[in-house]
């Protein structure tokens, strides 16, 4: 049975025009894009994936109705550089944005962020007639020129840092990076991804009659863990303090996914819109700062081990996707922009390092050639639809080949089995890490950036 199912158009008899057929069926002949990135989130912690504490009905109903990546990545392990990949379609290094903003290390007259000469999503869909928002994390420096109401977005309502409080008060805070537009916000009332979600559904019923995008970077669950009274009260079963308000944290995140999209149901627009749900980066550990766990992969947030950058991804598309799909072939957050623009009617840019996903459902099984890249500071990786060859930061670290197909937990380093392959991916590496900028910043103290990568 096939995974995926176009609309036939009886433009192929040269009858009727595409779009007069969708005004007849009631529908727009653009489809909208609601793009949901949690932040922190473990692979383990949604159940429609693993066996956790974490309760996620409604992202277990984004699962169910559409399709899964089981093998879906970012294109870093820490948030920043993540997100820019997403918004632009290209791997960050292309820009230096390879680390999160910091204050210890950046190239002279540089601004961390997303450059000028880059294009975000918002940017890119603007010209073909698109209407855009994001509400939630940015996690660029907080200037007016990263700002997103000044890049492309019609309506911007969050954050420019890394983190923020849950119940936000900027005298409290200590810096104004809190943005309504390009107005400060010196106060949100409301618990932070309540009001998240509430400026979503607010976007929605604004704009329900023309194309838009809707990206929404909630901030949960990274830190600080602060939760909800009644939503702690829920999960006083889990002993761990941090887990139970991590749990917490979650359970209200998924009530405000399933507001967004209780209200594109309300304003009948289901089936004209296609929902992108994953996370910034892999979960900290049960250990870790938000105790978010990868279930079977081995590693965490920051490091390039699977746990660090395999994360839940899921893409509902009614009518276009056939619910209950699973695919095994590797994608990447950088598929997400040409996915959109393909899906628009819109011209894809050459320079887009990503690949259309409804085409990879389609055609499962296409793509096996194709190399996944990372790079971060100290440490490189590359797989191919089988094999990861991946060097960690340190001397004690050697570079490592791991079969993915068969160990997926990176428990068995098989470099001296199969040297041929890991020599094939060094040089697939090398060649493009070559085409990439140095890193311009770094979070990192000790990391003496900008310079070349990767490194010993």
């Amino acid at each position: 049975m096939r995974k995926f199912f176009r609309t036939l158009s009886l433009t192929v008899l040269g009858l009727i025009s595409t779009d007069t057929l969708m005004a007849k069926e009631g529908k727009k002949a653009k489809p909208n894009f609601v793009v949901i990135m949690a932040d922190d989130l473990g692979y383990g912690d949604v159940a429609y994936q693993w066996d956790t504490e974490f309760d996620t009905p409604h992202i277990n109903k984004i699962a169910e109705a559409g399709a899964q990546f089981t093998t879906g990545y970012v294109t870093a392990p820490v948030c920043s550089p993540s997100r820019a990949g997403l918004q632009t379609g290209r791997y960050q290094q292309r820009f230096g944005a390879e680390d999160n903003p910091g204050p210890f290390r950046q190239a002279e007259g540089i601004v961390p962020g997303i450059p000028t000469s880059e294009k975000n999503m918002a940017e890119q869909l603007k010209p073909y007639g698109y209407t855009s928002a994001l509400i939630g994390k940015v996690h660029q420096t907080a200037t007016a020129e990263m700002n997103p109401f000044n890049r492309g977005y019609d309506r911007y309502y969050g954050f420019m840092n890394g983190a923020s409080s849950y119940f936000y008060d900027m005298e409290e805070n200590g810096k104004a990076q809190f943005f309504d537009n390009d107005k400060v916000v010196s106060k949100e009332d409301e618990y932070l991804t309540d009001a998240f979600g509430r400026e979503a559904c607010a976007f929605i019923d604004e704009h329900a009659d023309k194309p838009f995008l809707l990206y929404v970077p909630f901030n949960a669950i990274h830190g600080p863990l602060q939760a909800r009274p009644d939503d702690i009260k829920k999960y006083q079963h889990i002993q761990d303090v941090k887990r139970r308000k991590a749990a917490a944290m979650m359970w209200r995140m998924d009530v405000n996914i399933g507001r967004i999209v209780d209200k594109l149901a309300e304003k009948d627009l289901m089936d004209n819109t296609m929902i992108i749900f994953l996370s910034d980066n892999g979960g900290t550990g049960r250990d870790g700062g938000n105790t978010s766990i990868n279930g079977p992969l081995n590693g965490k947030k920051g490091q390039l081990l699977e746990g660090g950058i395999r994360v839940p991804f899921l893409l509902q598309y009614n009518g276009q996707v056939a619910a209950g799909t699973k695919i095994e072939t590797p994608v990447q957050s950088i598929d997400i922009l040409p996915t959109l623009l393909t899906a628009a009617g819109a011209a894809v840019p050459e320079n887009l390092d990503g690949k259309d996903l409804l085409n990879i459902i389609e055609n499962e099984g296409s793509n096996e050639d194709r190399y996944l890249y990372w790079r971060f500071l100290y440490q490189w990786g590359i797989r191919d639809h089988e094999w990861k060859l991946v060097k960690l930061k340190g001397p004690k670290n050697p570079v490592a080949l791991y079969n993915l197909k068969e160990d997926m937990g990176e428990s068995r380093n098989v470099i001296k089995e199969h040297p041929e392959v890991a020599k094939r991916l060094q040089k697939a590496f090398d060649d493009w890490s070559g085409d990439m900028m140095d890193p311009q910043w770094s979070w990192q103290p000790k990391f003496g950036g900008p310079v070349k990568v990767p490194m010993k």
